[in-house]
């Protein structure tokens, strides 16, 4: 009797399940707790993301309060520290933060690396997963994330176990990396100036924003992170106008996350998160367009994932123009330069500015409606506003400019 119900047992059921079909539709409505073959995943109802920018502070109370708070059952937040080059440290180090806001047994470890991807595949993994009430990617590099839990496109018994128990509610964390894998399709890498020059990589070693696919948590947009003080804005722009489905892009900054319950989304932390819209845009060559939307959310904005309308903090204040001439970046993708134009058409009596870079021209406008806001003078990154936010500012990004 005894080795019938283990035979028999749901995760064990799965995994001989997950050997015969190797990622056929069988097995990926398996893994996402789907009851018929062919069910297209309902967004509307998964568990709490908490999608962190990178660089989190171990004191920004508000966004780990906002994972130990969504978490499903009285089991751990368990620590998978699969995207960093030292796994157990990482995952130890996270352990520790995790148990100052939830309790010393708040929080486990997942030892699941590139060093041992066998493990991704063992039902005692998946077993002590199933008790998991959320879980925490560190960061690192989010294709050790996919090349692990998704080889060649394989579903591992860790993944259909984690898939399942965010479909029942438990919680997903993931900072830097542990961000960036949760979209359907997935940056791995490249700058932005690789971006507006070269477009979209052609292979994995090949100049430009290298996309693919990522673990399928936020399917509605694709995922960036250290959004602002890397100067990212030129590769979400590239990646947003070459996607066919959604067109939009979420730029996530340090120290701040996108907080996702259901069909809406709110920000939380130091900095903001950039949304790029690209769903009416006109190509213009290879990888340019004209009238892309975007919007900069502070602190204690919400967005309708379905609508993409925003609503500004209730608390905040409206910028007011000051009079000043706009200054023109020297390098738009530099660290913080997007901030800091954001805030030069937020303040000054002009409403465009054009700024031309290696590869492409850049025009950017206040659009229709456009507001700016703040909570308090200071208190941002870089001397910015805290809860500065503002938009929509339509953005043109065209060729260079020929004598």
């Amino acid at each position: 009797m005894r080795r019938f119900l283990e035979v028999v047992t749901p995760n064990v059921f799965l995994f001989q399940v997950i050997k015969m079909t190797k990622h056929t539709k069988l097995a990926t409505a398996l893994a996402l707790g789907l009851g018929a073959w062919g069910c297209s995943v309902d967004f509307s109802s998964p568990g709490r993301l908490v999608i962190i920018g990178g660089a989190l502070n171990a004191e920004n109370k508000a966004i780990y309060d906002a994972f130990v708070e969504g978490r499903d059952g009285e089991g751990p937040i368990c620590v998978v520290p699969t995207a960093s080059s030292d796994a157990e440290e990482a995952m130890h180090r996270a352990i520790h933060r995790i148990t100052q806001y939830g309790g010393p047994e708040s929080a486990s470890g997942i030892l699941i690396s590139t060093e041992t991807p066998e493990r991704a595949w063992e039902p005692a993994i998946a077993a002590q997963m199933d008790t998991c009430s959320g879980f925490y990617f560190t960061g690192g590099s989010q294709s050790r994330i996919i090349d692990v839990f998704l080889p060649s496109g394989d579903t591992t018994l860790a993944y259909a176990t984690l898939m399942k128990r965010w479909r029942e509610g438990a919680v997903v964390a993931g900072s830097s990396a542990g961000a960036a894998m949760m979209s359907q399709t997935m940056i791995s890498g490249g700058s932005s100036r690789e971006a507006i020059i070269d477009g979209i990589a052609e292979g994995p070693d090949a100049e430009g924003v290298q996309l693919r696919g990522g673990m399928g948590f936020f399917t509605p947009a694709l995922i960036d992170q250290h959004f602002l003080a890397r100067g990212r804005i030129g590769r979400l722009l590239v990646a947003v106008i070459n996607q066919e489905s959604p067109m939009i892009g979420f730029g996530i900054d340090e120290n701040t996350a996108l907080i996702v319950d259901g069909d809406s989304a709110s920000v939380a932390g130091e900095s903001g998160v950039v949304v790029v819209d690209g769903r009416h845009i006109d190509p213009s060559g290879s990888h340019m367009a004209t009238g892309l939307a975007v919007n900069l959310m502070g602190a204690g904005d919400v967005i309708d994932l379905k609508s993409l309308q925003i609503k500004r903090q209730n608390t905040s204040t409206s910028l007011v123009p000051d009079g000043r001439m706009l200054q023109e970046p020297t390098d738009p993708f530099s660290r913080w330069a997007f901030l800091h134009l954001l805030l030069e058409l937020s303040t000054s009596q002009e409403t465009e500015m054009t700024v031309d870079t290696e590869g492409a021209r850049l025009i950017l406008r206040r659009g229709e409606g456009f507001t700016a806001m703040m909570t308090t003078l200071k208190g941002g990154p870089e001397g910015t506003p805290a809860g500065f936010s503002a938009g929509p500012l339509i953005v043109d990004l065209l060729p260079p400019e020929t004598d």
